[in-house]
């Protein structure tokens, strides 16, 4: 089973109802499963969730389809799929960083982050899972088990750009897809955390765009009737000390960026500095992945005195202890397309109705799963 670790029994026959899949593949891979409930995982810096909520990402869809395994490859089959994760500490860690009974949300990566391969670094769609330590928060006590479920992923990614890319108060920022979950989160983190002066953004018109404008935005493009790269640029004053591209639209933006500013992508394909920052050290990764220097996305940033960069995700619970503070100030609020009941076969109200939505590419925010 492409080389993973084989999951072992419960040795009490303790077991959980989750959605996994049992091969890389298409969304319809993912099956309702009774698994094992977690044990034999290292108990000193681990906390067993009980699982309130779990969120899906459009990430997702790559982690199932086996596009990234040869850089973050699952741990066993069936494996758990969704990685952000609310709820209530079952098992407390041995170290006595967590109590039994906490509200807690977190972030799930893929792999301990000392590179033992362990079964139980899997999934949040369960009714129970692990998590490292490291990767865990108190839940602000201003938001419900759904909202606190939708703020990892996208809210650490969003934050580690804008930290990234040195966004400062006053600076101007051009952010593609604006309505999207990360979208969402880096209009609010620019507004109300950074203070950018001035937030360009793109979306369809209607209820996205009239989104983006109550969450911050100063200007919403309407991507399906005009090309931002047409209509922005124009002059120095209208040119962007920092772009955030979210949408594989990295290239157009040096069309719009400052003399010595930054373009920052999530999208498309990693570069191999950002891939061995990151761990995937493969030798294999070479043979497809090219170096920033020789992406044409930086030789067009680079001829506008620019820089341009890939950032993947880091493990941080600095960050995400920084954003639970911001959430419980109001400076930043969860954006949730909808909540999905996990216990419902119905193919619009279930738990697949999450996937499909957040799949498509159209949601408004976060699709989330309530468990309990």
């Amino acid at each position: 089973m492409d080389d993973a670790i084989s999951m072992t029994a419960h040795p009490y026959g303790k077991t959980m109802n989750s959605i996994s899949f049992s091969k890389y593949g298409k969304p319809s891979e993912l099956k309702k499963t009774n698994v094992a409930y977690p044990h034999g995982f290292d108990a000193s810096n681990n906390i067993v969730i009980k699982v309130h909520a779990a969120a899906v990402n459009p990430v997702d869809k790559g982690l199932l389809s086996g596009d990234f395994k040869m850089v973050i490859p699952v741990a066993s089959f069936p494996h758990i799929i969704s990685y952000d994760v609310a709820g209530v500490v079952e098992e407390a860690d041995l170290e006595g960083k967590f109590s039994v009974g906490q509200p807690v949300f977190a972030r799930l990566f893929g792999s301990p982050q000392d590179g033992k391969k362990t079964p139980w670094y899997r999934g949040a769609m369960a009714e129970y899972c692990v998590a490292d330590t490291s990767n865990v928060v108190l839940k602000p006590e201003n938001l419900n088990f759904e909202e606190a479920a939708s703020i990892p992923l996208v809210s650490l990614t969003a934050l580690q750009v804008l930290k990234s890319s040195g966004l400062k108060e006053g600076d101007s920022i051009f952010i593609s897809g604006g309505a999207g979950g990360v979208g969402t989160m880096a209009i609010q983190l620019a507004k109300h955390v950074f203070k950018a002066g001035r937030i360009v953004t793109t979306a369809s018109k209607g209820e996205k765009a009239n989104l983006c404008m109550a969450l911050g935005a100063d200007e919403v493009i309407d991507y399906k009737s005009t090309k931002f790269d047409e209509v922005l640029g124009k002059s120095d004053e209208s040119k962007f000390d920092v772009c955030f591209d979210t949408t594989g639209e990295s290239l157009q933006m040096s069309e719009v960026v400052n003399d010595g500013g930054r373009i920052v992508t999530i999208a498309g394909m990693a570069t191999l500095e950002e891939l061995r920052r990151i761990g995937g050290t493969a030798w294999i990764l070479k043979l497809f992945v090219k170096k920033r220097m020789k992406r044409k996305e930086y030789k067009a940033a680079h001829s506008k005195n620019a820089d341009w960069s890939y950032l993947f995700l880091s493990p941080s619970q600095d960050d995400l202890s920084t954003l639970a503070k911001h959430l419980e100030s109001g400076a930043i609020k969860p954006v949730l397309d909808g909540v999905w009941d996990f216990h419902s076969e119905d193919v619009e109200d279930g738990w697949q109705g999450a996937f499909n939505r957040s799949f498509s590419g159209r949601a408004k925010g976060k699709c989330v799963v309530k468990i309990v």
